[in-house]
């Protein structure tokens, strides 16, 4: 049971979209409104519906794990991606780590990068670390390994939580994948490396956030006094706010929004396209909504859809979500090489929907590019060297 949920995105959508519901009801904070019924129905459609889809998937297009071999040109692309971010670091005069613990760094879009080369930089980064833990998965080799940590010291060097937590869940879900079976005794493992991971996001949170102060975050986000006089570590808090705030935001959203504040053409640029092409058709322009606290500023995938459009955007989100899913599953799996590690950024995606817009957020969507792209490329170079081969078979009329 655990491994068909495992296997499919569309069942992957129903539990991480459950999940920020649990938190919520832990009631750690008092800023949060109460769910109302129609959002709780739009969720149960949303379930019922990739249900359905997903049982489909199952029956037709199962999942199916492959190893693959370990990729010779892996050091020289690591130097390649060292070597860019040592061109960032001279172009920006800085490294976000040493700044931030010299208290003199201000995180904005601009703040440490080259222009469009970073945001390509990151994701790629990303894709191929995920990438980098198949390779070692399915070969054991411990250079691989280490290899795979070496893509992550740079996201530590730029205090880039969000890109670690990418990275090491797309490796849990490779490990998982990998497995022919999820005893419970691996659960229970999972589950503590999940703890770990909630403690260390708060810790760097608190280091980036509030100088160490594990109390500034709670009781500036209406923390509870039975929350905070209790024995839960409080960098768990961090945690909590993440998961269930953006359904927080969601309801405060829908209880503020009263007429569409937007229409179909703000719909499709700037919740349906990634940042990198909206660019094209219009400048960047900051997106706001009524947000429960000025720094708890996601609200998941469906925030700005009910924002511009209420019911009639958060369904056709919903729909264009979906959908982008599904086929981007259908490709993935015809790809022996990258099928895993694209099955692990697509799970990715859908996860991370629960805060904000995967899809319109580029550093995520262009992830789903690489497997692709390359996919293609490995079949193209294979086809060229049959033909070659078929060509060479020949007999040479001319001896």
């Amino acid at each position: 049971m655990i491994k068909k949920i495992l296997y499919n995105p569309n069942f992957i959508y129903i539990f991480s979209f459950i999940v920020p519901f649990i938190f919520y009801s832990f009631e750690w904070s008092t800023l949060y409104p109460k769910l109302r019924m129609p959002l709780f129905m739009f969720y149960l459609f949303t379930f019922i519906i990739c249900f359905l889809i997903g049982l489909l998937i199952n029956k037709t297009r199962p999942f199916k794990y492959k190893p693959i071999k370990e990729v010779s040109s892996n050091i020289w692309v690591i130097l390649f991606m060292y070597g860019m971010y040592g061109l960032e670091v001279l172009y920006s005069r800085t490294l976000p780590l040493y700044a931030v613990l010299k208290g003199d760094f201000n995180y904005t879009e601009d703040a440490f990068g080259l222009p469009v080369v970073h945001t390509f930089l990151v994701s790629f980064n990303t894709f191929y670390a995920i990438y980098l833990y198949h390779q070692y998965i399915s070969n054991k080799k411990g250079r691989i390994f280490w290899m795979f940590i070496i893509m992550l010291v740079p996201f530590i060097l730029l205090v880039y939580r969000s890109a670690i937590l990418n990275v090491l869940l797309g490796a849990l879900i490779v490990f998982l994948l990998h497995r022919k079976a999820i005893p419970l005794k691996l659960i229970l493992k999972t589950v503590v490396g999940v703890l770990f991971v909630f403690f260390m996001f708060g810790f760097m949170g608190n280091l980036r956030s509030a100088d160490g102060d594990a109390t500034y975050i709670p009781r500036s986000s209406g923390a509870t006094e039975e929350f905070l006089n209790s024995y839960i570590p409080k960098e768990f808090y961090w945690s909590y706010l993440y998961v269930a705030s953006p359904v927080a935001n969601l309801q405060n959203n829908i209880n503020e929004v009263v007429v569409d504040e937007g229409g179909y053409r703000d719909l499709i640029l700037n919740e349906f396209l990634p940042a990198f092409v909206t660019k094209f058709f219009r400048p960047a322009e900051e997106k706001t909504f009524h947000q429960i606290n000025p720094f708890l500023n996601v609200g998941t995938i469906y925030v700005f859809s009910f924002s511009y459009l209420r019911w009639t955007g958060i369904f056709l989100m919903f729909f264009y979500f979906i959908a982008i899913v599904n086929v981007y599953y259908l490709l993935v799996i015809k790809s022996e090489t990258y099928r895993v590690t694209g099955l692990a950024i697509l799970f990715n995606i859908i996860i991370f929907a629960n805060f904000h817009n995967t899809i319109a957020y580029s550093a995520s969507s262009l992830q789903l590019i690489y497997p692709v792209l390359l996919s293609m490329g490995t079949y193209l170079v294979r086809q060229r060297k049959a033909r070659i081969a078929q060509k060479a078979a020949l007999p040479n009329p001319g001896l």
